[in-house]
């Protein structure tokens, strides 16, 4: 029996370990593609690799994935795509009743041509194409039944009269398997059959691979594996044989440390050469689907693989794999405390354990966990129940206190701790192998972080409202002091992200980095944090202050890495499919284990990453262009485009994928010279500049561009309306507008002269009124003045009457009092009795009030109708005359003889008429009467 020197220095190292398999072994990270990625059949045949592209049978057409974007080309006859093949920038397909070939453009796009039509139809009838190879000169598609071998432009058909199926080209040999005849070898072109493998022909032969420069490893659907060194054929006698004859192997690919064994049942098997281990990838593990159709191993040491349901890629020189391989449902992962080579992780179901042996579960921890905290040899937990460690694997209650969100050791004092939690702070003390708790006086509201600024004084994040400086009593059992003046400086209480960098009360607010100033006592903007973070000022740490490396999370969703939070150059960001989705928003957590290790807590998992590795491999790629579209329409990649400026061009471009390479571009009229990323391989373009701008193309490893770039000349052509067109078009305006202009102006120049003469007129006619209204102003000011001269003609001559009545009533008085002190010596009675009386009767003359009156009215026409509506039923006809007598100012002497009484009478009646017309002591009866 042969078996190589290796395989028999393999074999005898396989009889002493019998850990060959490694359960616990990690796993690269699994990276699938569905029908919602490709937007196509969920089938996929076969699977190739060129010109940094993938290719794939696919179920309805042929998928092509640029390490960004997946695009879609059916055959002209739509049918299924068997197989598929890169050779020579040309991509070969075969389907059912057709074969050719597809070539890009020079808009990048694929175009087919078909090579079936070159041969008769009834060579390809009911025929479908399964595989495809190069053969020195000659690209052979293989059918079950005939080889169809293009060179030279002619296809030659070769009916071996048999069923063939599995073929391939080894060590410059082709192969192919005929059903119950054997294998057969391509010699001059015929088919020679190999006599020495006739013992394979009831086996059902899948699969012919080089496995060293002088041997073949043959591999059957069930019935193992063989070697063929050009003359004996003999079974590949290695425990891993038997693997392949379990699960019905369907495809291997080797190079040159690995074998990849594609099943049907459970996946592929990863075999190294080296290690002289392997290990499975299948669905319980990550893998969409167990069944293999192809498999494709390309020169980043990326294994493709098409499934029966997806498309699936795995980087088998992994610096990155999860803890949970197998997929265990252990819930959102909330923190990470690594002990003793094991992972102890902290999710909302309860505690996990991962290690060499898979994931565990830490028996009585069901329930929510927010944090896990190393002290000495155990670890306490927050629970949502209570406070519990873990030592020994074993779970132990330490304190009814629940939901611990953070644990934190006091400085200066050993084995004393403090725990926000959902009702304020706890006080641990840690007692030889016990805990002491107790909690905190002075503080009532849930700590969800907790940051000290020095001894006894710390920031405490409330879980929803804002953040607190609160003060510590010396022995740190009580709150001296709540500040919570703070919390008005954010834009948002509820999302306050509380840290300590370089010594300094750090806040991540909506965006915005803060710091407290201690001097001026506020929160100011973290000025210099963001000048160090740059254009990524919108990203916070996750892992714990004061380490380094320092992973940040982005607005956006991505990760990077800073090995020095002072170094941008020391910048690079994790690949999005390690982790996309999958974090827990606002709860986002991260540890670093050492510097060749960092964990990120994700939901369901957690993803181990080796920032060396990834540095390491991180070699920048120059950008590709794979379309340019204007306004939709695709373009020729090698010309200098022509534009409008409301045009639309997108271009779109990729780097290999999982590359660690960002897609940057900057425009060469850009006012900033800072590049923009392009996140989804797409550029878009509108609205440039008049004349030439050079897009500039490049890609950025660990925030450094590299100088591998593409540039694509843009020429925007200026509107029409700039042209000679425009010139002439403007000047005919011009013309136009000049006409329209003077015509306008010649009329406006006739209403103007004609406003003007209305205006004219109108100023005369304003002129002439107010004229008319300065002499009606005069001739009524003369009439005033004439009217106040007889007013004070007619008031002097009413008080002249009145004096001059005084005066007769006063002569007539003084005759009357002559007349009766003579009374006894008249000896004429009569005639005495006569005088007397024509004497009272001249004193109360009622003609002399009459003409009074008439001439009162006349100067005061309304003052006794004003007056007597002002005090109705109140005034009698003598109240009056006092009135009026009062009106003219007249003293109580001079209207005594005006009414015949004496001057007490007056006064009296003065006395009563202010009593009728109601007024008060301090009112003067004059100036009252005056004013009616």
């Amino acid at each position: 029996m042969f078996i190589s020197k290796f395989y028999k220095v393999f074999y005898s190292v396989w009889l002493f370990l019998p850990f060959f398999m490694v359960n616990g072994q990690h796993r690269p990270p699994i990276h699938n593609f569905n029908v919602h990625d490709y937007e196509a059949g969920i089938q996929n045949w076969g699977i190739t690799y060129g010109g940094n592209n993938i290719y794939v049978a696919n179920n309805e057409g042929l998928l092509e994935f640029d390490g960004i974007q997946w695009r879609f080309y059916e055959l002209p006859n739509r049918t299924i795509v068997r197989s598929v093949a890169y050779f020579d920038k040309k991509i070969y397909t075969g389907s059912y009743e057709e074969f050719g070939y597809w070539e890009k453009t020079s808009t990048g796009q694929l175009k087919y041509y078909s090579l079936s039509e070159k041969i008769e139809a009834k060579n390809i009838e009911t025929e479908s194409i399964w595989g495809i190879y190069q053969y020195k000169d000659a690209i052979i598609f293989k059918s079950f039944s005939s080889l169809f071998i293009y060179r030279n432009g002619k296809i030659e058909v070769i009916k071996p009269g048999t069923t063939i199926m599995g073929a391939n080209v080894a060590n410059g040999h082709f192969y192919v398997f005929g059903r119950e005849k054997g294998i057969y070898e391509l010699v001059d072109f015929h088919l020679i059959l190999l006599k020495e493998t006739e013992a394979l022909k009831n086996y059902k032969v899948q699969t012919v691979n080089a496995i060293s420069s002088n041997e073949v490893l043959i591999g059957t659907s069930l019935n193992g594996c063989f070697i063929w060194n050009g003359k004996l054929l003999k079974p590949w006698n290695h425990p891993f044989n038997a693997i392949s004859k379990q699960n019905q192997l369907n495809k291997i690919t080797i190079s040159k440390d690995f074998i990849f064994m594609g099943t049907i049942k459970n996946g592929v098997y990863v075999f190294n050469k080296k290690s002289q281990r392997y290990y499975n990838l299948n669905v319980q593990n990550g893998l969409q689907n167990n069944t293999v159709l192809g498999s494709i191993f390309n020169d980043r040491g990326m294994l493709w693989l098409s499934l029966d349901n997806g498309v699936s890629a795995i980087p088998i020189h992994f610096n990155a794999y999860y803890l949970n391989p197998s997929k265990e449902d252990i819930g959102g992962v909330y923190d990470m405390v690594v002990y003793n080579g094991d992972t102890y992780i902290a999710t909302n179901t309860g505690v996990y354990v991962s290690g060499d042996n898979g994931i565990s579960f830490i028996d009585g921890s069901q329930g929510h966990i927010w944090d896990l905290t190393l002290v000495d040899n155990v670890i306490v937990c927050g629970h949502n129940l209570g406070t519990y460690q873990i030592k020994d694997k074993k779970w132990e209650s330490i304190s009814p206190q629940n939901g611990g969100y953070v644990f934190k050791e006091i400085k200066g004092r050993p084995d004393t701790y403090i725990q926000g939690n959902y009702s304020g702070l706890t006080l641990y003390t840690k007692k030889d192998n016990s805990w002491e708790a107790i909690n905190i006086e002075g503080i009532d509201f849930p700590v969800k972080r907790l940051v000290f600024e020095k001894d006894h004084i710390a920031w405490a994040a409330h879980t929803y409202k804002g953040v607190f400086r609160i003060h510590f009593s010396e022995d740190y059992k009580k709150i001296t002091k709540i500040e919570k003046r703070y919390t008005k400086d954010f834009a948002n209480s509820y999302m306050i992200k509380l840290f300590k960098i370089e010594g300094q009360i750090a806040f991540y607010n909506e965006k915005e980095w803060l710091v407290y100033n201690p001097l001026e006592e506020k929160i100011v903007p973290f000025e210099s944090l963001n000048t160090i973070l740059g254009k990524d000022k919108d990203a916070y740490p996750i892992t714990d202050q004061d380490i380094e490396p320092i992973v940040f999370k982005k607005s956006d969703g991505t990760l990077f890495v800073r090995e020095d939070l002072n170094s941008q150059d020391s910048q690079f960001y994790l690949p999005l499919r390690y982790y996309n989705n999958r974090l827990l928003k606002n709860d986002e957590k991260a540890i670093v284990v050492n510097d060749s290790l960092i964990q990120i807590a994700l939901y369901n998992d957690i993803l181990a990453i080796n920032p060396q590795k990834i540095t390491a491999g991180s070699t920048p790629f120059k950008p590709k262009i794979n379309r340019i579209l204007k306004n939709g329409r695709p373009q020729p990649l090698d010309t200098v485009f022509s534009l409008k400026q409301r045009d639309t061009i997108i271009v779109e471009t990729s780097v290999p994928f999982l590359s660690n390479n960002t897609i940057v571009y900057s425009l060469s009229d850009d006012v900033e010279t800072d590049y923009r990323k392009v996140p989804n391989g797409k550029i878009m373009l509108t609205n440039l500049s008049f004349g030439e701008t050079k897009l500039n193309i490049n890609s950025m490893v660990k925030a450094k561009i590299s100088n591998l770039g593409v540039s694509i000349p843009i020429q925007t052509k200026k509107p029409w309306y700039m042209g000679i067109w425009g010139i002439i078009l403007l000047m005919v305006i011009l013309a136009a507008l000049t006409f329209f202009v003077v015509t306008i102006n010649k009329y406006m120049l006739i209403r103007h002269k004609k406003y003007l003469e209305d205006q004219f007129e109108h100023e005369k006619e304003l002129n002439r009124k107010e004229e008319a209204l300065r002499h009606e102003k005069k001739l009524n000011e003369l009439q005033k003045k004439q009217h106040d001269l007889e007013l004070k003609g007619k008031t002097k001559e009413l008080a002249n009457t009145a004096l001059e009545m005084t005066k007769k009533n006063e002569i007539l008085m003084k005759l009357k009092d002559e007349l009766l002190y003579f009374k006894s010596e008249i000896i004429d009675k009569v005639r005495y009795n006569k005088l007397l009386k024509n004497v009272d009767r001249n004193i109360n003359n009622a003609n002399d009030w009459e003409i009074f009156e008439s001439n009162f009215n006349e100067i005061h026409d309304s003052f006794f109708k004003n007056l007597l509506k002002k005090h109705p039923d109140v005034l009698t006809s003598k109240d009056l005359k006092l009135c009026a007598y009062l009106k003219m100012n007249l003293s109580s002497k001079e209207i005594a003889p005006l009414m015949s009484i004496s001057v007490r009478g007056v006064e009296i009646h003065r006395y009563r008429l202010r009593k009728k017309l109601e007024l008060s002591s301090e009112q003067n009866i004059n100036e009252y009467l005056m004013n009616v």
